[in-house]
């Protein structure tokens, strides 16, 4: 299988795990070739009709038999059609696509850009992280198939990491890295994202009124004693080891299964993580082992003291054997095999989905969960 990789990004750089992982899987046999093509540096080098004259000339120069336009929802991006047309045209060319962020799955409100949901309705099949109502969404505007791939550590940039509890030393009782983004001054309750953002205030003043200066609060926007600024992506496991324990920022969505990919940086670290409850996430990070769920802020505050009162020799130990589980089942690697994985199956399958779920916990019953896992016409 040869794969045409259009990332979403300016640069290889970007995104360094998934092309990380190309590298891997051609190594390994699951692909015969690649290529990588950041879209938003070639369009803004050349713009948006040469950028998609030039994945119809490689498709047809390389037979490629997948072309992936990940993350295709930047919001304006003129119509993929044209250029879709012309790939079904040439050996069947497939066509898969992604959604990453948290859109909003409101009946009242769509959030999703136009250039997703019309390349969603183009592809065979569209990866999301989240289901439930906002994959409903997608079927009900057209999308032909949508299979739940959740974010991933990247395997580059991050590792696992554990705690010597006999030589480390903590800054901090509890870590929370984020920005603050309720600054929006238009009162709009029906956005996920107005709600998300004010929730994360909520929740950061609440940890602040409970542990003072003793937390850690990284990002920019924040009006405490105990801010400690803005950190680098890349360094934000540094930070997080800083703390006894990380608290995760507030979900933008709660449709099936959805996080950001900063929980799976929050385990690797070696550092118990405490999470809000999101619908059958725990089918993902078991609670009480890979992480401990919470289901409103003042049950944040309460797992935060019972972490920070336990046996530390037992908590860094769980924290330890968490963060190896996140290398070896969630990485960015890991999504792209699945990914390929599942094109694979669904063309062996004559164009019907049959999904294998590698990321679910081994308790979960696969057959129950496909139910929530795939949607299709």
């Amino acid at each position: 299988m040869k794969l045409l990789f259009l990332s979403k990004g300016s640069n290889i750089s970007d995104h360094p795990g998934y092309h990380d992982a190309l590298i891997r899987l051609k190594e390994e046999g699951s692909i015969s070739d690649f290529l990588n093509i950041p879209y938003l540096g070639f369009a803004k080098q050349h713009g948006w009709d040469s950028f998609y004259k030039e994945v119809v000339t490689l498709s047809e120069q390389h037979a490629f038999d997948v072309v992936y336009f990940q993350y295709f929802h930047n919001g304006g991006i003129p119509s993929p059609r044209t250029c879709i047309d012309a790939l079904h045209k040439l050996n069947n060319t497939l066509i898969i696509t992604s959604s990453g962020d948290p859109f909003s799955d409101n009946w009242m409100k769509s959030d999703y850009p136009e250039d997703f949901k019309e390349i969603s309705r183009l592809a065979d099949i569209t990866f999301s992280t989240q289901m439930g109502r906002a994959a409903d969404k997608m079927i009900k505007w057209g999308a032909r198939n949508v299979v739940f791939s959740p974010h991933g550590m990247c395997q580059v940039r991050f590792k696992a990491n554990s705690v010597n509890i006999h030589k480390h030393n903590f800054d901090f009782d509890v870590v929370f890295v984020g920005n603050n983004n309720g600054g929006i001054r238009l009162f709009n309750p029906i956005s996920k994202y107005w709600l998300g953002a004010k929730h994360r205030q909520q929740l950061v003043k609440k940890l602040f009124k409970r542990f003072g200066n003793r937390f850690g609060l990284f990002g920019n926007g924040w009006d405490y004693t105990c801010v400690q600024g803005p950190i680098p992506f890349e360094q934000q496991q540094t930070a997080f080891r800083r703390g006894k324990v990380v608290v995760g920022g507030n979900p933008y969505s709660y449709s099936d299964y959805y996080s950001s990919n900063r929980p799976f940086f929050e385990i690797s670290s070696g550092v118990p993580t405490v999470e809000l409850v999101v619908p059958r996430l725990d089918r993902v990070l078991r609670n009480n082992d890979h992480c401990y769920f919470a289901n409103d802020f003042d049950e944040v505050i309460e797992r935060c003291e019972f972490l920070l009162n336990s046996d530390p020799q037992v908590i860094y130990s769980r924290a330890a054997k968490a963060a190896k589980y996140i290398e070896e089942r969630h990485t960015q690697y890991h999504r792209m095999k699945f990914k390929i994985d599942t094109v694979k199956g669904y063309i062996k399958n004559d164009k019907k989905l049959e999904v294998n779920f590698p990321f679910f916990l081994p308790e979960v019953d696969l057959n129950e969960e496909r139910h929530f896992a795939i949607r299709g016409k």
